[in-house]
This record gives structure tokens, sequence and C-alpha cells, in this order.
């Protein structure tokens, strides 16, 4: 999962998680106010029928009347209070329940029985029933808090609040899921199009979706469609124009070679003539090679290649050349291992980056070779080290692009192809090649490539 899941997730599930706890803490505080008039008023379905009896004996039959229906009435008692607050028979009663008793009367709690009612001499008396059993206190002394019923506690029913926790939880990831997918997907399709594969489409993993993250993929495919088509003409016309070159210069050389034999073999313009034509012929044959890797079309079968002798190969060719210029090219550790593949697209390869190493590290006496098998003897690794000026953070992405030139190689023999054909044929057999800046200066071209499993 990306960041941005994480980022939907979290905001969602904490707006839906504030939400709750919002809506529990309302009820929960309601409950509470209702518990605590419950427990100090009796709201049964039996109070209504004691508190109207009450009224009406306390009417008509007046304070000894009341004080012997009291006296033989079963269940909780009726209180009969006056203006100032005390009970018409000398029972305690709190405050709080006073208070509760005066707030519903006449008001919405249509479950609480309460009632005005005139008593002898046309005073007023406020009736009520007593909430527990019959004949105990009433809410204790003035201002004294209600005593919680058995079983009752202070604090929010737990399952509920941890169910809908979970559900919001669940709803929150399917949402922020739902949301960051066609981003993931759309992320793994830049990330292929930017490695050469251009043939990656993101419509097949929306699915049915018809919203504005479904539209951005559908755009990105008519986009990778239209670079797919440019790049394929373009490398058609690289190859046919690299091959159609062939035939002139293949002209050219037999020209020369007339011309040498007519006015002798010291004419210096022939000479020019002919270096220039083995470079044109070298960049067309780069080229022609180059345009084959993109197309896919590998020359010769695949067969076990020894990379222990192939590197030795290699690297006597790189010092014959490298001791013309007071040079060389050191390999300390011979590692064996075999790598299914083909032979010559491996030594042009490591050929090509030993190459630039030696061109374009000119103050570097020494160039290094390295080698080594990981732990689980599944990859090969192939490192080639200089001592010369490395190359700028911000161009080491472009080396293995093809006509690539460094800001620090521009005056230096080449077209930019060796390192992009080598990049092509290391990749043609499962590995991969980059490169990168030495601490304490030059540059290290790492290859990678996957040994023939052990049967």
């Amino acid at each position: 999962m990306g960041r941005l899941f994480w980022k939907f997730f979290a905001f969602i599930w904490l707006a839906q998680f504030a939400g709750i706890v919002a809506i529990t803490a309302s009820f929960w505080l309601m409950q509470s106010r209702d518990r605590a008039f419950a427990e100090m008023i009796d709201t049964g379905p039996g109070a209504g029928t004691r508190v109207g009896a009450a009224a009406a004996i306390l009417h008509y039959g007046g304070i000894a009347g009341f004080r012997e229906w009291v006296g033989h009435e079963p269940g909780p008692s009726v209180f009969a209070v006056d203006e100032s607050g005390h009970d018409l028979l000398g029972r305690v009663v709190g405050a709080d329940v006073l208070t509760a008793a005066r707030q519903s009367d006449g008001g919405p709690r249509g479950s609480a029985p309460v009632r005005d009612v005139s008593g002898p001499g046309g005073r007023l008396y406020l009736l009520f029933a007593k909430a527990g059993p019959p004949g105990g206190p009433m809410g204790g002394p003035p201002g004294a808090a209600p005593r919680p019923r058995p079983g009752q506690r202070g604090i929010p029913p737990l399952s509920p609040t941890i169910a809908t926790l979970m559900a919001s939880l669940v709803t929150a990831l399917a949402l922020a899921w739902y949301v960051a997918k066609p981003i993931r997907s759309l992320r793994t399709a830049f990330d292929a199009v930017a490695g050469g594969d251009l043939g990656f489409r993101v419509t097949p993993s929306l699915g049915g979706r018809q919203d504005e993250l479904a539209d951005l993929g559908h755009d990105f495919d008519r986009m990778a469609d239209r670079l797919q088509t440019s790049m394929n003409g373009q490398r058609r016309l690289l190859h046919d124009v690299s091959h159609e070159m062939r035939s002139p210069l293949a002209r050219l050389q037999a020209a020369t070679g007339l011309i040498r034999l007519k006015y002798g073999q010291q004419e210096p313009a022939i000479e020019r003539i002919e270096e220039e034509i083995v470079r044109i012929d070298r960049l067309v044959g780069d080229l022609l090679k180059l345009s084959r890797l993109e197309a896919g079309e590998l020359a010769g079968p695949e067969e076990d290649v020894d990379m222990q002798e192939l590197v030795r190969e290699v690297l006597d060719d790189a010092n014959f050349e490298a001791q013309a210029m007071g040079r060389v090219v050191t390999w300390d550790e011979e590692t064996p291992g075999t790598v299914t593949g083909r032979p010559e697209m491996l030594h042009g390869a490591i050929e090509n980056v030993i190459r630039n190493a030696l061109k374009h590290a000119a103050q570097s006496r020494e160039v290094r070779v390295e080698t080594s098998v990981d732990a689980a003897g599944t990859r090969y690794t192939l490192r080639v080290l200089d001592t010369g000026p490395g190359v700028s953070e911000k161009e080491l992405a472009g080396l293995f692009t093809p006509f690539f030139r460094a800001a620090e190689s521009v005056r230096t023999e080449g077209y930019g192809l060796g390192l992009a054909i080598a990049r092509r044929s290391i990749q043609a057999h499962g590995g991969s090649i980059d490169a990168r800046n030495r601490p304490n200066g030059g540059l290290m071209v790492q290859i990678d490539l996957p040994l023939r499993p052990l049967a």
C-alpha cells in the first residue's frame, strides 16, 4: 500500500471516528440523564395511576386521608411537596429530586407522572412517585447526588461502540483502497513505460470504473499508443537507413581501393577518405545492432556461457589496447559462473563498458574489474571501476541512452551508442546494468546477470 492509500484511510477513518465519538457521547449523556431521572422519580406504568389517586384523595380527603392512603398503598410512595420544598408528611426530599420533579411538571416528559394539586386551604402541592422500595429515603439530604441502581455504571456501553468503530474501519479501508487502486496501476504503468515497455496498458486493471481516474487511465493508454507507434516508426527508420547505407559504403570502399591502385599508396586524401569510411561503417554497424536489439532480433541460439572464461577473453583484448596508452585493466579475483545466453552479445556488452572506461577516464591509470556471485547463487555481478572524473548526478540516468554524450566527454571520439547497446544486450539476458559515482572519485558500472539454475 502506498502513502496515498494511508492518507485517504487516515483522513476518512479519523472523520468517521470523530463522528462516532460525538454521537456516542451525545446518546450516552442523554441516556445518563434519563437513567438519573428514572432513579429519582418513578416512571413505571403504575406511577400515573398512583399519582392520580393520591391527587384525588388529597384534594377531597385532605391531609388525613392522604396520610392514611400513603400508609396502606403498596409500591413506591407518592410525595406531596409544597412550594417551599417540604413534604406534606415531613419526609426528606433531596434537592436534585425536587428539581427533576419541577422540571418534569408540564414538560415534554410524558412518561414522568408529576402533577400540581390544590390541597386543603387552596395550598398547591407537587405530587410525584419516588423510585425504589416503599418507605425508603427520597434522594438523601438536600443537594446529595442520587445513587445509581445496581448494574448501572457511568461509562458508555462498549459492545455497540466497538462494533461501530470496526464497521467504520472496514468502510474506510475499502474506500481508501477503491480510490488508491487506479493510482497504483497508473504508477506501475509509468514505471513500465519509463523502463522501455511501451506495450503496457492501464485499462485492463481498471475494470468497469466510470470516473475521472478511469478517464485518466484511458488518456494514458492513448498516449502510450501514440508513443509506441512513434518509437516503432523511428526504430524502423533507423534500421532501414542504416541498412541502406551499407551498400554505398561498400561501393565507396571499392572506389577508394581503385583510386589507390591508380594513384599510389601514399596519397593522403585517400587515407583520409578510408578513415572516414571506416568510422561511418562502424557507426552504421552500431545502429543496426541497436535497432535489432530493440526490435528483439537476437543473433544466435542460447547456450551455457562460462563467465570466467568470457571475462578473461574480454580483459585480454582490453589490455592489449590499454598497454598502448600506458594503462592497465586488472581483475583481482576470477569468479566462476555460468549464464545461459548468447556469448557474442555478452562479450560485446562487457567490452563496451570497459572500453568506455578507458576512453572517458583518461587520467585513470588503472581500470579495475570485480566479479562476484550472491549468497544464493542466483546472480552474477560484474563491476567496472575507474578513478576518472565521474559523471554529474543529473547525467547518470542518460548514460545508457542512444547518442548521449556527457559534458565531460564532448571531445572524445564515439557516438554514444556503446553503453546503449550494452544495456539492451544485458536486458535481453534478463539482467540489469547501472552506473553510479564512487565516493572517492570515478565511476562504477555494475552488471547483474541471472546464473543458470543448478540441475
